[in-house]
């Protein structure tokens, strides 16, 4: 069975081939560079205050050696706070913009296990390519261009035990940096090389952080904990694309996790017909949401998706890239009935006030601290991701398909 990889507009497609053309089910994110860029952002009118006491910390609160840090006074909380159910959001390290690697899974393991490491040791500065920040390409690398060769029993809740895999380690940024490079060949781990800016087919982008250069020995991998996880929701289908299919209480079941647990939640979702991977840490029953802003851009936008992948699909002249064109608007068109239904379902918007703090790898923070991507390029640089995102909490109930929450094993249930 061959693979060949499309890089388009909508992203990037990896298509098993079996005699004449035939499109298999997408398992890399395929989220486009630039669909965050225009998401609104909400600001707080609330100082609503959590009444819960932090948790106390554990036998795993020093992974690092405490010769190399001061030991010194925790960071507070931010001047600014967000209000409601904010304790957890000092801890959150802000991701380099994905663009176009398709790589949200591995961005947000590895801001959940950061978000551990800083939780567990807040003497430690949290600096961008300081000690605590660590390589999202380590852990691409290790699992791989596609998530269902990880041999995972579901790589849509499981991903984080690719670190346990890996003997609980990781590498920091600065050994082992989030890139763009020079490429040519398929969008495929296996098949991707290093190019001259100059060679035939070149392209320069953060895809190039699929190709594995890994360093063979290094004395500068990050001990992490042996990390667990409790499924909050899973979708039956195993269907990362999938949307309605949520419980309808699942915004309350997973502030009662964030509550009692005190612990990063993992979400993939359906994001404007492209998965998409995110993790929450906390929320605020005050905020204003725009109107659900989130669900109802989706269903206008997943429309005008499919009338667009359609165009493309009847414009196009290759066989397969005309299939995939086929197959994603033929799931746009089935996604908007779905959230149709359940919008009518359940009410529709259930309230103009309700929003998650959200860790998300692709909305950059314009005017907020730069990224450099290539360190041999002096201008290759874009803003971090923002921080902390907003989205309702009916974005979780009618687009959700798989969420869990993430911690070290040794944090018992309640």
């Amino acid at each position: 069975m061959k693979r060949q990889t499309i890089l388009g507009p909508f992203g990037v497609l990896t298509i098993l081939l079996q005699g004449i053309p035939a499109l298999a089910a997408l398992h890399l994110s395929d989220m486009p560079a630039g669909e965050g860029l225009s998401e609104p952002r909400w600001e707080s009118h609330s100082e609503q205050s959590s009444d819960l006491a932090p948790p106390g910390l554990n036998s795993f609160q020093t992974f690092l050696n405490p010769t190399e840090f001061p030991l010194g006074k925790p960071i507070e909380k931010p001047s600014d706070k967000l209000g409601g159910f904010d304790e957890l959001t000092p801890y959150v390290f802000a991701s380099p913009d994905q663009q176009d690697a398709g790589s949200c899974l591995y961005m947000a393991i590895t801001g959940i296990a950061e978000w551990w490491l800083a939780r567990l040791n807040p003497h430690v500065p949290r600096n961008a390519d300081g000690q605590l920040d660590l390589s999202e390409r380590f852990i691409m690398n290790f699992a791989g261009f596609e998530e269902n060769e990880t041999g995972l029993k579901n790589w849509r809740t499981d991903a984080i035990y690719l670190f346990s895999r890996n003997r609980n380690q990781s590498l920091r940024n600065s050994t082992y940096r989030y890139t763009k490079g020079w490429y040519t060949g398929e969008t495929y781990s296996d098949h991707l090389v290093p190019a001259k800016p100059n060679a035939p087919g070149a392209e320069y982008g953060t895809s190039y952080n699929w190709i594995d250069e890994r360093p063979s020995q290094t004395e500068a991998t990050v001990p992490l904990p042996e990390f667990d996880r409790t499924v909050i929701f899973a979708d039956p289908a195993e269907n990362q694309w999938n949307v309605g299919v949520a419980p309808h209480d699942i915004a309350d079941q997973v502030k009662f996790a964030l509550r009692t647990r005190k612990s990063p939640v993992l979400v993939i979702y359906n994001h404007n017909s492209y998965w998409h991977a995110v993790f929450i840490v906390g929320y605020n029953d005050e905020m204003s949401n725009g109107n659900c802003a989130y669900t109802e851009r989706f269903r206008k936008v997943i429309l005008e998706r499919a009338d667009e992948l359609a165009k493309k699909a009847a414009e196009a002249k290759d066989p397969v890239a005309k299939k995939a064109y086929e197959i994603r608007a033929k799931r746009a068109r089935e996604a908007k009935i779905k959230i149709e239904d359940a919008y009518a379902k359940n009410g529709g918007c259930s309230s103009d006030k309700g929003v998650f703090y959200i860790r998300d790898s692709i909305y950059p923070d314009e005017g907020g601290p730069l990224y450099h991507y290539n360190l041999s390029v002096k201008d290759d640089v874009a803003p971090y991701s923002k921080k902390i995102v907003f989205k309702e909490y009916d974005w979780l109930k009618y687009f959700a398909n798989h969420i869990s929450i993430i911690y070290p094993q040794d944090r018992k249930s309640p």
